[in-house]
C-alpha cells in the first residue's frame, strides 16, 4: 500500500513538473495569440516547441496590428541560471534580451542590425525615426541608451508634413536615477541635409533644455525651420530646443536663457 501511495505521488509530481515544463509553450501556443487579440492585434506562431532549460521557442512569429505586419523568426526564450534571455531574428537584424533575474527589474536589449520601422506594429504612436539600428539600451536602475541609426529619416508633421534623411544618427543618453532627468550626452547627426550636434537635458517633468550646432543646413529643411520663424543664417547655427516635450520650442540661443547644464 505504501509503496503504490508512494509510486502515484512520484507520478504527479513527475506530471506536475512536466506542467510546470510545458506551460511558456502553451502560454506561446495558445494564450498569446487571445492576449493579442484583446489588443486589437493579431500573433500567428509556427513551430512553437518546449526549450530547455525552461522556456519556450518558435520558428516564426507573425504579429499584426493596423495593417502593419512584423515578422520574427527563429524566437527563443528561456529562464537561465543567470536570468532571463531572448534571442529573435527580425529580417537580417537580430534582437537580444537578457535580464539579471526572473523579474527584469535590470538587464539590457541589444539591437543588431534591425529596421526601425519593422517595429511600428509594437508601438500605437507614429515612428519618429525610421533607420537601421544598432544600440543597446540598459533598463533598471541604471537606465541608459548608446546607439547607432544608419540610412535613416526623422518624419515629423508639425509645422508641416516633412521627413528629413540622415546617413548616419549617434545617440547616447543616460537617466538620472534620483531625479528622474534623461541627460543627452551625445546626438551626432550626419547629411545630406543636415549635419551636427545636440546636447542637454529632459526634464523628468518635460522641460527641455538642449543646445543645438548645425554646421550644414541643406533644403527642404531650410524651408521648414524658416517656416518655424528660426534663423537659418549664417551658418554654422547655434540653436537651442526649449519649452517642453508636449509643447517643444525651438529657437536662436541668442534668444534664450542661459544654457542648460551639462
Amino acid at each position: 500500500m505504501n509503496r503504490r501511495w508512494l509510486r502515484g505521488l512520484l507520478i504527479l509530481g513527475a506530471l506536475a513538473l512536466l506542467g510546470v515544463w510545458l506551460a511558456p509553450w502553451l502560454m506561446l501556443r495558445f494564450a498569446l495569440p487571445g492576449m493579442a487579440e484583446r489588443a486589437g492585434g493579431t500573433i500567428e506562431v509556427s513551430g512553437a516547441l518546449p526549450a530547455l532549460p525552461f522556456g519556450m521557442q518558435a520558428s516564426h512569429l507573425k504579429i499584426s496590428r493596423d495593417g502593419r505586419v512584423l515578422d520574427i523568426d527563429d524566437f527563443r526564450a528561456v529562464l537561465l541560471p543567470s536570468g532571463p534571455r531572448l534571442d529573435a531574428r527580425i529580417a537580417d537584424g537580430t534582437l537580444l534580451v537578457r535580464g539579471d533575474d526572473a523579474q527584469l527589474k535590470d538587464g539590457f536589449v541589444r539591437l543588431d542590425g534591425i529596421s526601425l520601422e519593422s517595429l511600428a506594429v509594437l508601438s500605437t504612436e507614429p515612428m519618429g525615426v525610421k533607420g537601421r539600428c544598432d544600440g543597446v539600451w540598459h533598463f533598471g536602475r541604471d537606465t541608459r541608451f548608446e546607439g547607432t541609426v544608419t540610412r535613416g529619416a526623422f518624419v515629423a508633421q508639425q509645422p508641416a508634413p516633412i521627413q528629413v534623411p540622415f546617413e548616419q544618427l549617434v545617440v547616447s543618453a543616460a537617466r538620472d536615477p534620483d531625479a528622474g532627468d534623461w541627460q543627452l550626452k551625445t546626438f551626432d547627426i550626419q547629411g545630406p541635409q543636415i549635419t551636427g550636434h545636440a546636447a542637454g537635458k529632459i526634464g523628468a517633468d518635460g522641460k527641455l533644455a538642449i543646445d543645438i550646432d548645425i554646421r550644414d543646413l541643406q533644403e527642404p529643411l531650410r524651408g521648414f525651420l524658416a517656416m518655424s520663424h528660426v534663423p537659418t543664417e549664417p551658418l554654422p547655427l547655434a540653436l537651442a530646443l526649449r519649452g517642453t516635450t508636449a509643447l517643444p520650442q525651438l529657437v536662436s540661443r541668442t534668444e534664450t536663457a542661459p544654457p542648460p547644464e551639462r
